[in-house]
Formats: C-alpha cells, sequence, structure tokens
C-alpha cells in the first residue's frame, strides 16, 4: 500500500488536510471540533490513509470502478462523454485524480498546479488558504493548447448527511436565489427531490433519493445545516448575464445508499449518504492563454436547530423532477 502525502493547514480551530497527489484535493476540513467534509471509508480510514492501491485512471471503465475519494476539489465544465467540448470525467488522469505539483505552501495555505490536459487543452491551479471561519478556493483554468476554447472552472464539496437530518424540519440544504426562481432537474436517478420556499430561499430537505438540481436564479449562497452540530455554507459570485454550464450557477446533488448498481452511471454503487455543494464560473470563450477563475469562500454555520432565520422556514413541499 502507498502512503499519500498531505499537507495540514491550520488557523486557530480551523484544520485542513490537503492531498495534492489525489487531484489537490481537501480531503478533511474540521471546524468547531467537528468534522465538515465527507471522506469515503471504502478507501480512506480515519487518519485519511489509503486502505488500497490507487488504481491507474487510464484503466478505469466509467462511474463503477471510480475511486471516489470525496472531500472538496475542482472539476471542468461543462461535464459529458459525447463531444470534444465536454469533459470526460470523472474519472480522468489530470484533474480529479492526478497529481498537482506544490508551487507554494505555508501553515495556512497553499497553491497547486495540474499536469496539462490534452484533451480540454487546460492547466488548472487552484490555491487553498484556511480562515478563522472556514477556507477560500480559488480555481483557474488556463487555456495552453493551439486553438479557442469554451469551459467553466467548477467547485465540488462532498458533505456528510447524517440519520438525524433525514426528517428534521430545518436541517437540509438551502440556496438562496433570486425572487421566482426555482429549481431544475439535471438528473434523477431514484426517488424524488423536492423544495420548499420561503421568499428567496429554498429548502431541499434530505430525502432517500438520487439525482441533481441545478438553480438557475441562484445568488451565489448554498449551505448545508445538520440537525445537530455544524454546517457549511459556499458563497461566491454570481454574474446573472453571462452564460453557465447548465444555465445553473449553482447545482446540489444528493444521493443515499442503495443496494443495487445504477446503471444510468455506468453501474456506480452508491453506499453512502451525502450531498454535493457545487459553484460554477461562467462559460467563458478562451483564446489561447486565456483563463477563467472560480473563487469561493467555505463558512461554518451552526445547526438547524440554533439558527432562528431557517427554524422558520416553511411552505409547500415541490417535488423536482
Amino acid at each position: 500500500m502507498t502512503p499519500v502525502q498531505t499537507v495540514a493547514l491550520r488557523v486557530g480551530d480551523m484544520r485542513a488536510v490537503v492531498a495534492p497527489a489525489l487531484g489537490g484535493r481537501v480531503l478533511s476540513l474540521e471546524g468547531r471540533g467537528a468534522p465538515l467534509l465527507w471522506h469515503n471509508p471504502d478507501l480512506l480510514d480515519d487518519t485519511l490513509s489509503p486502505l488500497g492501491e490507487r488504481v491507474d485512471p487510464e484503466s478505469l471503465d466509467g462511474f463503477a470502478t471510480w475511486q471516489n475519494w470525496g472531500g472538496e476539489k475542482s472539476w471542468v465544465a461543462p461535464q459529458g462523454w459525447d463531444a470534444d467540448d465536454e469533459w470526460h470525467g470523472p474519472p480522468d488522469r489530470v484533474f480529479d485524480a492526478g497529481e498537482f505539483a506544490v508551487t507554494s505552501c505555508s501553515d495556512r495555505g497553499i497553491v497547486m498546479r495540474s499536469g496539462f490536459d490534452a484533451a480540454t487543452g487546460l492547466r488548472m491551479t487552484r490555491a487553498v488558504t484556511v480562515t478563522r471561519q472556514g477556507m477560500h478556493v480559488r480555481t483557474t483554468l488556463r487555456n495552453e493548447s493551439a486553438r479557442v476554447r469554451r469551459w467553466a472552472a467548477w467547485e465540488v464539496a462532498q458533505l456528510p448527511l447524517y440519520d438525524a437530518d433525514v426528517g428534521c424540519p430545518h436541517a437540509g440544504v438551502f440556496v438562496h436565489v433570486r425572487a421566482g426562481s426555482d429549481a431544475v432537474p439535471l438528473f434523477r436517478l431514484r426517488g424524488t427531490l423536492s423544495t420548499h420556499r420561503r421568499g428567496r430561499l429554498l429548502r431541499v430537505p434530505p430525502a432517500p433519493a438520487i439525482g441533481k438540481l441545478g438553480f438557475p436564479g441562484c445568488t451565489g449562497a448554498i449551505e448545508l445545516r445538520h440537525a445537530e452540530g455544524p454546517g457549511l455554507r459556499l458563497s461566491f459570485r454570481v454574474r446573472p448575464d453571462e452564460p453557465y454550464p447548465d444555465d445553473s450557477p449553482g447545482q446540489v446533488w444528493l444521493q443515499t445508499p442503495v443496494s443495487e448498481p445504477l446503471h444510468e452511471l455506468g453501474g456506480f454503487v452508491s453506499t453512502a449518504s451525502l450531498v454535493e455543494l457545487e459553484a460554477l464560473s461562467p462559460l467563458r470563450r478562451l483564446e489561447p492563454g486565456a483563463s477563467v477563475s472560480l473563487s469561493c469562500d467555505w463558512t461554518v454555520v451552526p445547526a438547524a436547530a440554533r439558527s432562528g432565520e431557517f427554524g422558520r422556514l416553511a411552505g409547500v413541499e415541490r417535488p423536482i423532477g
């Protein structure tokens, strides 16, 4: 078993563990005495040491054998497998599973750079800084090919869902949206996702379902609040006059365990309860040498039961999809 080198960042009681060799991802973020990110217990033990050997991404066959380590990472959008202007991952050998080079590092921050991806023409830089409130991540995609490309940067973090969250009227994912805007279904694989509305706030309650929602009217704030213990808020800038992948600058994936492989995802087996909070940059036309960036702030938030703003959230449940 080959160990994976990690870098620990700390400010006050906030601590992040970064793995440059695993797609430059943040494997763990801890604050207020609690873990805030999900990591895959089938691949990593409680010390974040691998339980088996890493698999060469070039030998992988779609989602069925994707080594999803978890944590927070950066991807490339739009995602797809049918055209050259879509990112064919994960898995892939450069961004999700590739080895990032460390270009600078301190007690509270690290800058990492990916290899060159010939398929997209991109090289990625990730700058991660721990703050007293959480974490700041800046992703930059640079077109290092000889032709014009069109891409967006994509922030993805996997957060745990707990048994107490299911059925709790104050727990779930909360998305800040423009007036009159609602969620749109992007994928529906199992069960039903729904939203509750209160003004310009949409709540996605935890449910026995697998699917993805897009939020065309997202104003740049998405958060997960647990029934017990702290959660996380994702904040980012939205430019409503620019195009976005799936027309949705903010997106949410919800996943719960199922016994059978998901043929829609190439045989992927869902063994965990988690949500993905996702932010995207505008979809930009990139001349050779040009770049697009996405800055995201992750902030610790209190448990749902201690939040008056979200504790009052009510309204009619609306199934999506």
